[in-house]
């Protein structure tokens, strides 16, 4: 019996052992260093979900991180017999900048372990970080690809600094657009010549967006966003708002069309946040226009033209800067617009468009797309109504 006992301690103990380097007692030597923000990595391991998956998760159109805790199991070639694990915990930090055009990611391949079974000089973990070094961008690191022993990067878990960089006014479009798709491969092996190796060719996918869309975006004429991250606009509709007749007109746009002009048999207004339907950021300004022209039309219609009356103007949701305005979304037909217009007060929705715009200059929020062509659109954005 004792034989037994001792024989199933010593299997559990080989289960969850780490290597020779002894974790706790080089905790010094492990600690994380520094990090782009240390608020970040903190907010990161609470979406530890998201941000496990490749494409991570992203705080802000300026902060995404990317986290992977894993155990990968080794098995032999041909009787894929369990031989052991190597462990790691791998983390990239990225932070895009409004102000230049400039990427910067930190990545550290922190806590590496190996089963104890196994000799730890045959354990090896590589990384590559590949996407740098393209049409108009380019990355200034120590490093964009290392191969080392388990126990180096215990010891050692920094892999790179790495900060992409595109030039100034170059770039596709008026607004000079670059994309950059950075992707960094994972590859976990065990050196005996016997054990399958683990690989993971798009471990991390990150996506960024350089501009350099000048004064439309209030004086931050250079700048970079992380494209996966969809912000929302927040409206306020409770008691000393100074905008709360547009934030009420939204609420019923989103929640009660059937309240709402033009009635539309099925009426299903887009841009509620938590949903799938945004809305997409609409700049020339002859667009703009017709959208502003066919809500006017409908405020005239169902109110009569007397309706600026008493300081009215005439409000629009979705805003006539977007795509799905009265005129981008309907081919010039407002009548059978999914969206709403309706008179309210000048001085509110004055201050609703100085919200919209700053809003828009905050994230980044260009126009992409082309009202010409049939599915292609600007930025993406939510609209929230604060009750």
């Amino acid at each position: 019996m004792n034989r037994r006992i001792t024989a199933l301690l010593a299997a559990l103990l080989t289960v969850v052992a780490w290597p020779s380097m002894a974790r706790a007692a080089n905790s010094a030597a492990a600690a994380p260093a520094p990090l782009l923000a240390a608020d970040l990595r903190q907010d990161c391991e609470q979406h530890k979900s998201e941000a496990e998956q490749p494409r991570g998760w992203a705080r802000s159109r300026f902060e995404q991180c990317h986290r992977l805790d894993q155990k990968i199991n080794l098995y032999a070639v041909g009787t894929n017999e369990y031989k052991g694990f190597i462990q790691y915990d791998l983390w990239v930090l990225a932070r895009s900048n409004d102000g230049d055009r400039t990427v910067t990611f930190e990545i550290r391949l922190e806590n590496a372990g190996i089963a104890s079974q196994l000799n730890a000089d045959l354990g090896y973990v590589s990384l590559d970080f590949a996407g740098c070094n393209t049409l108009n961008v380019s990355c200034n690191g120590a490093t964009t690809y290392r191969s080392d022993k388990i126990e180096n990067w215990f010891h050692h878990p920094e892999f790179a600094t790495i900060v992409a960089t595109s030039p100034n006014n170059v770039g596709a479009g008026a607004y000079h657009t670059v994309d950059l798709l950075a992707q960094m491969s994972l590859f976990v092996e065990y050196r005996d010549g016997i054990t399958i190796p683990y690989s993971n060719p798009t471990a991390v996918i990150n996506a960024s967006r350089f501009d350099s869309a000048g004064a439309p975006l209030g004086g931050k004429f250079h700048g970079a966003v992380f494209t996966d991250f969809v912000p929302t606009l927040e409206l306020d509709a409770r008691q000393g708002s100074n905008h709360r007749s547009e934030a009420r007109h939204v609420l019923d746009a989103l929640q009660r069309p059937r309240l709402t002009f033009p009635s539309v048999v099925g009426k299903s207004v887009p841009g509620a946040a938590g949903s799938n339907r945004p809305l997409h950021r609409l700049m020339p300004k002859s667009y703009r226009d017709q959208n502003h022209d066919g809500a006017v039309s409908i405020c005239t219609e169902v109110w009569g033209p007397e309706y600026p009356a008493g300081g009215l103007q005439c409000d629009e949701y979705p805003f006539q800067s977007t795509y799905e305005g009265s005129s981008t979304s309907t081919g010039g037909n407002p009548r059978q617009w999914h969206g709403s217009a309706r008179p309210i007060d000048g001085a509110e929705n004055g201050a609703g468009g100085t919200l919209l715009g700053n809003f828009y200059g905050a994230q980044r929020l260009i126009d992409t797309g082309d009202p010409a062509v049939s599915g292609s659109y600007g930025d993406a954005f939510y609209v929230k109504v604060l009750t």
